[in-house]
């Protein structure tokens, strides 16, 4: 019978803890460009547009430099004002368009990429890139081109191909014409980033979820509803608010194509308050307008905020 003998043990020394350096004064001081550049773009020309909303800043108080505080006077005009109650729900309508469109015309756009061939795909997604990197401006200019009434090339090919009589038609005399013509320069800027975006979604979904379901006998609108749109909800959550916030904030589209006309029919908010604050020097209402649109706005990007969470869980 042999004994088996233990190893010696060996005193281990004790666990040394860690040293942690102290990170030093070196990450604020990389935040001082960034924190500068928020102050200056952001929280100071949000903050000066709140306090002129509580003074009456006209024209002859930014000449001589006066301040005059009229307290909550200038937002019980605004509120009390039947052109503001006109504007407001004709601007979320023209949202609520705009957004309709964008959604279902972006949606067909991306299940177009996903089931074209490859030299297609490459030149659609080419033209969405042209679409979506061409400045407002110039998208502005060549709508109205291609709705002038004498020369345009809208009035041309309806009267050629025998659909109406449009030779001189003015598409941007009568208001919802002209509401149209603004339809299709939000929506035509639009679609390009709401379609690349479903679908690069789509391309997330499990092809053999699709595969499964059309062997059980479901069609193409029944794999859409029941599997494609639940699994892409987040993305449509965050297309939806952020279309609203960009459609009801639209300026320039309005401002080069009717600059609010006919008869100040197409005025949305964004231009309602440049008419109050450049054309009219009500400096004062119009921070006012523009600090009730804030709060607005400010509600749907908590909705944004709120599906972004979600998505990341």
């Amino acid at each position: 019978m042999t004994a088996t003998i233990a190893p010696p043990v060996t005193p281990s020394s004790p666990p040394v803890a860690p040293v942690r350096r102290r990170p030093g004064a070196l990450p604020y001081l990389l935040l001082i460009p960034a924190t500068i550049a928020v102050f200056a773009t952001l929280i100071y020309p949000v903050g000066r547009m709140v306090a002129l909303s509580f003074q009456r800043g006209n024209l002859g108080d930014l000449i001589t430099r006066r301040t005059v505080w009229v307290g909550l006077d200038n937002y019980r005009a605004v509120l009390t004002d039947g052109v503001f109650w006109t504007v407001l729900p004709r601007t979320i309508g023209f949202a609520a368009v705009c957004v309709s469109l964008t959604l279902l015309i972006a949606t067909g756009c991306a299940l177009l990429l996903q089931h074209a061939d490859r030299w297609a795909r490459v030149t659609l997604s080419v033209g969405m890139v042209v679409a979506w990197a061409t400045p407002v401006l110039i998208g502005a200019v060549v709508f109205k081109w291609l709705f002038d009434a004498e020369f345009g090339v809208v009035n041309w090919l309806l009267t050629e191909s025998g659909l109406c009589e449009c030779r001189h038609r003015s598409w941007l005399g009568d208001q919802w014409s002209a509401f149209a013509v603004l339809v299709s320069i939000v929506v035509w800027g639009a679609v390009p980033f709401a379609a690349l975006s479903i679908y690069a979604g789509l391309l997330t979904v499990p092809p053999e979820l699709a595969e499964a379901a059309r062997m059980d006998g479901a069609g193409a609108h029944r794999i859409f509803w029941s599997i494609t749109f639940p699994l892409l909800r987040p993305i449509y959550a965050i297309l939806t608010v952020l279309s609203v916030i960009w459609d009801t904030k639209v300026f320039p589209q309005v401002w080069l194509t009717t600059k609010g006309g006919p008869y100040q029919g197409t005025v949305m908010l964004g231009v309602y308050i440049y008419q109050k604050g450049i054309v009219s020097s009500q400096f004062g209402v119009a921070s006012t307008i523009a600090v009730l649109m804030t709060v607005m706005l400010l509600g749907l990007s908590w909705i944004y905020v709120r599906a972004m969470r979600q998505e990341a869980r």
